[in-house]
């Protein structure tokens, strides 16, 4: 017992180990997305179809191989097999990259238990080979399937009768809620229910809810990368590196950029870029912004409506966020992180 409570105290670094291998997976997906939208902002030409078939690959991989690196990182190399099977169902389920990290842990502790049973040496490599990978798989596919998809499932369908209840209270209350959501998971669920309202009101000729939701797609990377800018004591290197590339990615459109923040340390900055993500949604309603391009970010200014205000909301929410963060990681904190990294490595 004692040992697995001494496991579960190495959470962090189960995850760093996640990041580390899915950022450039993330980055070789979501830079070619970028540059398919740059060539084309309609993405109807053939070099930005290009871009955005070879980049669509690494943004569908990246959840599979953080999960299977986080499961890694507390099971072995017996572990990756059913870490990418279980996070590519994962994917495939829409559980976005919270479901990721849930299913890594999973198959990770699965793996590190069934290890622990003493077997004769000659059956070892039958083990290591078939069972272990099987048992993960399995364990963390019904897991995945019957205790975390369905829930989640069901809640997006709530959240969108919901929003649609919503809309009819005023166009602040709406862009805070939008917002929000679209601040939370970064491209998951709760981030693509916001948007698909967005972009069905679209499709009836009302192009405000899409107005509160594209600045509210950059602020989460953006205020990352700005977060880092302010304080960059409380960040790793591995995330220093990562705010380089977030804010190019958070200025075309591709939230996924916040992910390797967010999964070191997912309550504090999810909290943080919901709350800016609010900020931004609420002042585009309240400035009666518009956007006529189902994107976000600053390639699509020559479709808004009042391009100041989506500024505004953007560089709003993204300071917020920057500040919050900030705030929330540095509250009771004597060290900075490269300390800490020395005396766990010591």
């Amino acid at each position: 017992m004692q040992e697995f409570l001494d496991m579960l105290k190495k959470t962090r670094s189960h995850l760093m180990t996640g990041v580390s291998y899915m950022v450039p997976v993330i980055l070789s997906g979501a830079i070619p997305m970028a540059l398919g939208i740059i060539v084309d902002t309609d993405m109807a030409s053939p070099l930005s179809q290009f871009f955005i078939n070879v980049g669509s690959v690494g943004m569908g991989l990246f959840v599979a191989v953080m999960s299977a690196y986080i499961a890694y990182a507390i099971g072995g190399r017996a572990a990756i097999a059913p870490g990418l099977i279980c996070g590519m169902l994962a994917s495939n389920k829409g559980t976005g990259f919270l479901g990721g990290i849930v299913i890594g842990l999973v198959v990770g502790y699965v793996i590190w238990a069934v290890r622990k049973i003493k077997l004769n040496r000659n059956l070892q490599p039958i083990m290591a080979l078939v069972v272990y990978p099987l048992t993960g798989t399995l364990v963390g596919a019904v897991i995945l399937i019957y205790v975390i998809a369905n829930p989640i499932a069901s809640m997006m369908a709530g959240l969108t009768t919901w929003l649609i209840g919503i809309s009819e209270g005023g166009a602040v209350a709406l862009g805070l809620i939008l917002g929000a959501m679209i601040g939370f998971d970064f491209g998951g669920p709760v981030n693509k229910v916001a948007y698909t309202f967005a972009v069905g009101m679209m499709g009836e000729g009302i192009f405000q809810p899409m107005g509160m939701v594209g600045p509210a797609i950059s602020v989460a990377p953006v205020g990352m990368a700005l977060a880092v800018l302010l304080a960059r004591k409380l960040y790793s290197q591995e995330e220093r590196e990562a705010a380089k590339a977030a804010v190019v990615l958070g200025l075309v459109t591709i939230s996924e950029g916040a992910i390797p923040f967010a999964v070191v340390d997912p309550i504090r900055v999810i909290a943080s870029c919901s709350v800016g993500g609010a900020v931004a949604g609420a002042i585009a309603g309240l400035l009666k912004v518009g956007n006529h391009a189902p994107l976000g970010g600053i390639l699509i200014l020559p479709v808004v409506d009042n391009v100041v205000g989506y500024l505004i909301a953007l560089a709003a929410g993204a300071v917020v966020t920057a500040l919050m963060v900030n705030f929330l990681k540095g509250i009771g904190r004597k060290d900075v992180v490269e300390e800490e990294t020395a005396v766990e490595a010591a």
